[in-house]
């Protein structure tokens, strides 16, 4: 084990030392959160899915023993659920956010707290979903699609930019900032050693920047939260000790979370409106600040995106009993009923389908949102698990007499879609999405 770590640990914590060392030789805890849109826990239950108590960090959320096969099961491709650390759960709650809110995610990748800003948002206002890094964005891409809302927006661009763009235009943001990620060392064991001072002060620089930025973002009263998944004082306490030394207009307030403790003592911070969560919480691990913006701020103004008609998609929508209104992007049509002009974006709303040259061809995400998906008017429910096996391999289904563009479902979930002829319904769930071990 990394002795500056093990050092910083008993400093931190040397009543519990015993108990936080001991606790790197268990399995990491490991949670289920259900996506309240598509699923509920009974339906998770009937699957065979053994959940166990509620997490004390969100209400949706359950204590699972393993979540190595959940990943394979039909229901995961369909959105119903997030595999996440229970503790990451946490940071959202003490957004307390209301629908309608905009809400912004400047560190969103993999997804885990954007999915559950969506929840919380329940299809109205927006979520502002960022992450720089490009591969990290397509992850947390996929998980924006298999969620189901419409009411998202997702960049990959530097917080300051995004600043620039928007600055005074949230209610409420969330930096879960990039760390030393002291919490994920079990998952991660490698990462221990690159734990050294040095590291854990170009973190703090780092975190310090996008906090800047966060606070550029927020309308006057509006929230903000920061959140770390590691346990120093540098990157937690101390950072937001300096942050609030540069912004008298900031006042730190109460987290408002039932879970975890206290933060530790740091020069005049009030350390108890702060959330500490350690594993031994029943946790990997998480520091939570939340902070209110009284300073004045002016809103910078996002012109809207004006909706489009176009004869061959309005004759598709038609066809399959869709109403929605649209916007377009190049070839592309997306569904959200209130785009701003973010011409940046990754995506924005739900990608209905693009214009080819004779046709328009729908896309996996339209399937995936059941806002849109339930209206399709021409679907196929599948019965036999070695039906449903060849779906999600990418086979072809022995389906006769249905032809045109299909819903395929399995107990009611929207898995994808098909195309048929009237002799087979061939597969068109994408190649990245197949699935050779279902569960």
């Amino acid at each position: 084990m990394n002795e500056y770590f093990l050092k910083e640990i008993k400093q931190l914590f040397p009543d519990e030392y015993r108990q936080f060392t001991e606790s790197f030789s268990r399995e990491m805890y490991k949670s289920i959160r259900i996506n309240s849109l598509k699923c509920s826990k009974k339906e998770l239950e009937s699957e065979g899915f053994v959940l166990e108590e509620n997490t004390p960090f969100d209400p949706e959320s359950y204590y699972v023993v393993t979540e190595e096969k959940l990943g394979n099961h039909p229901f995961h491709n369909a959105g119903c659920y997030y595999l996440q650390e229970p503790s990451a759960a946490a940071p959202v709650n003490a957004l307390d956010i209301q629908p309608g809110d905009r809400v912004a995610d400047l560190c969103a990748a993999p997804g885990g707290k954007s999915t559950q800003i969506l929840n919380r948002l329940k299809g109205s206002g927006i979520l502002w979903s960022n992450e720089i890094i490009w591969k990290r964005c397509q992850t947390l891409l996929g998980n924006l699609e298999r969620w189901g809302y419409s009411n998202y927006l997702l960049t990959s661009m530097n917080t300051n930019e995004m600043a620039d763009m928007a600055s005074g235009w949230f209610d409420k943001v969330l930096i879960d900032a990039p760390c030393s990620g002291a919490s994920m060392f079990k998952k991660y064991p490698e990462s221990i050693n690159d734990y050294n001072e040095a590291a854990v002060r170009a973190c703090r620089k780092r975190q310090l920047e996008i906090l800047e930025n966060g606070y550029r973002l927020l309308r006057q009263e509006g929230t903000l939260v920061y959140s770390t998944c590691t346990y120093n004082l540098v990157e937690n306490e101390e950072t937001i000790w300096n942050f609030l030394q540069h912004h008298p207009d900031v006042e730190l307030v109460d987290t408002g979370l039932k879970c975890g403790r206290k933060g530790l003592a740091y020069k005049d911070l009030k350390s108890e409106y702060l959330t500490r969560i350690t594993p031994m919480d029943k946790g990997e691990g998480h520091f939570v600040a939340r902070m209110i913006k009284h300073g004045e701020q002016k809103e910078k103004h996002i012109p809207s995106m004006p909706f489009a008609h176009n004869r061959m998609i309005d004759d598709f929508l038609k066809e399959y009993g869709i109403k929605c209104s649209y916007y377009l992007k190049g070839n592309e049509a997306y569904y959200c009923n209130e785009p701003i002009d973010v011409r940046s974006a990754v995506r924005q709303g739900v990608l209905l389908g693009t214009l080819e040259k004779n046709r328009f061809e729908p896309h996996h995400h339209l399937f995936l949102c059941p806002e849109i998906s339930r209206q399709f008017n021409n679907s196929y429910q599948i019965t036999e698990r070695d039906e449903l096996i060849r779906y999600l391999k990418g086979e072809s289904l022995a389906v006769s007499s249905m032809k045109g563009y299909v819903r395929i479902a399995y107990k009611g979930k929207t898995l994808g879609f098909a195309k048929g002829d009237g002799r087979q319904l061939k597969n068109r769930l994408p190649k990245g999405l197949r699935n050779l071990n279902v569960l």
